[in-house]
């Protein structure tokens, strides 16, 4: 018997914590009604509801009116607005439909619903659907009589969507697509006349600005793809871009190494062009120097002299002490590797940086011999870690990226860059 009370209490827990769980739902539906946020208190409330009907010999006696009353509140309350509002208020009306619409579908979903209110019956999808698809239309017609193409573009497109499960709504489509190439010509006249002041009135000649004026450029192409090229917007913005290049001349003992390639990459702002000495003009002189030592590891033994009083029961019954004397071998392993990178920039005034970083690791081997206690306490051990070079070097590494990443001299030189 005392072997089941376990099982049994388990049970026990699991059942209430089920009953906790289904509760906390209907109360959080509760909560939710009172906040207002009707969509998520049905969809909290049905959740309930599909974990109370697996259940053959479910009674929702004690639950039914409250829900059917929420329900009724619920459903009054976008009925309310959607006949109250002015007829200018078209994103309130909109957003009652899209959450009748919600609701309808999460009820009409559940065999039960009728039970607690015939909402779905009343309100069918295809109305719905109508309704709103109507309000964007008139969104939209309100949108284009004032100038606002893209607005115009948008809420058509949203009528064409609302209603598109049953077919055509109007000529919606038909006026999304017009509004649409309407907005994007107007958005792209506007880029590329912004594009085209940014290269003209740039008497110094800054990098920065013909990148601006190459985004514009391209802003103007990517808005218009869709109806074709857009003037010379494309190959302008090529032109600007590489115009706004800076260009980096990097010397490094070590080109084609992780390191120089880590740091270089601090550099790739996007718009950054690195070459090797010898390749032409520059506007940044750039040259690193990384050099490495490794230590081996060097080795230390030491040992102490160690004793210990241990109590024992004697033949007779009576407690005794005897003292064990024993030694403790330690041997300890240390190895490093250490970086050193020299980075010196032409800037003005010149900036020269030196990094230093050292990985290391330690192993400890700890053994004990002579009179040792037979208690466990003092067997063989190590005690850390000991790297391979391979390790050390890629642990140094990762110690000296995360110092430039966090050296405000690095961002420095960035801000030095986009300011060309």
């Amino acid at each position: 018997m005392q072997k089941i009370k376990p099982a049994i209490s388990a049970l026990l827990f699991f059942g209430c914590a089920l009953l906790l769980a289904a509760c906390a739902s209907l109360s959080t539906s509760i909560s939710q009604f009172k906040d207002g946020n009707y969509v998520a208190s049905v969809q909290s409330t049905l959740v309930y509801l599909d974990d109370k009907y697996k259940k053959a010999d479910y009674d929702d006696s004690d639950e039914r009116n409250g829900i059917r009353e929420r329900l009724r509140i619920i459903e009054d309350s976008y009925a309310t607005t959607v006949q109250t509002v002015s007829d200018q208020e078209y994103d309130r009306k909109i957003a009652a439909y899209s959450d009748l619409l919600a609701i309808r579908t999460m009820l009409a979903s559940r065999p039960y619903y009728a039970k607690y209110t015939d909402l779905p019956n009343r309100y069918l999808e295809v109305g719905l659907r109508e309704n709103l698809a109507g309000q964007y239309y008139l969104k939209a017609r309100a949108a284009a009589a004032a100038k606002d193409d893209r607005m115009a573009a948008v809420s058509y497109a949203a009528s064409y969507d609302a209603y598109q499960k049953y077919g055509e709504f109007k000529d919606a489509r038909k006026l999304a697509d017009k509004y649409k190439y309407a907005a994007d010509s107007k958005d792209a006249a506007s880029y590329y006349q912004q594009g085209t002041e940014l290269a003209a009135n740039n008497p110094q000649r800054r990098k920065a600005l013909y990148r601006d004026a190459s985004l514009a450029f391209f802003n103007a192409y990517d808005i218009y793809r869709q109806h074709g090229p857009y003037k010379d917007a494309q190959p302008l913005s090529d032109k600007y871009r590489n115009m706004g290049a800076v260009v980096l001349q990097i010397s490094s003992n070590e080109p084609n190494s992780e390191i120089t390639r880590s740091v270089l990459a601090l550099f790739d702002l996007g718009f950054t062009r690195f070459q090797y000495q010898g390749g032409g003009a520059a506007d940044l002189g750039m040259y690193l120097n990384t050099s490495y030592v490794y230590q081996p590891p060097k080795y230390r033994q030491y040992v102490e002299a160690m004793s210990e009083n241990v109590e024992y029961k004697k033949a007779d019954g009576t407690t005794a002490v005897r003292t064990y004397r024993f030694n403790r071998r330690v041997v300890e392993e240390a190895n490093a590797m250490q970086i050193i990178l020299d980075l010196s920039v032409t800037r003005v005034p010149p900036l020269d940086l030196r990094y230093n970083e050292v990985a290391e690791s330690r192993r400890a081997t700890i053994s004990y011999y002579g009179d040792v206690p037979g208690n466990g306490r003092y067997g063989y051990r190590t005690e850390g870690y000991l790297m391979d070079r391979d390790q050390l070097w890629r642990a140094a590494q990762a110690q000296l990226i995360n110092r430039l990443n966090s050296d405000n001299r690095i961002r420095m030189i960035q801000d030095d860059i986009r300011n060309f």
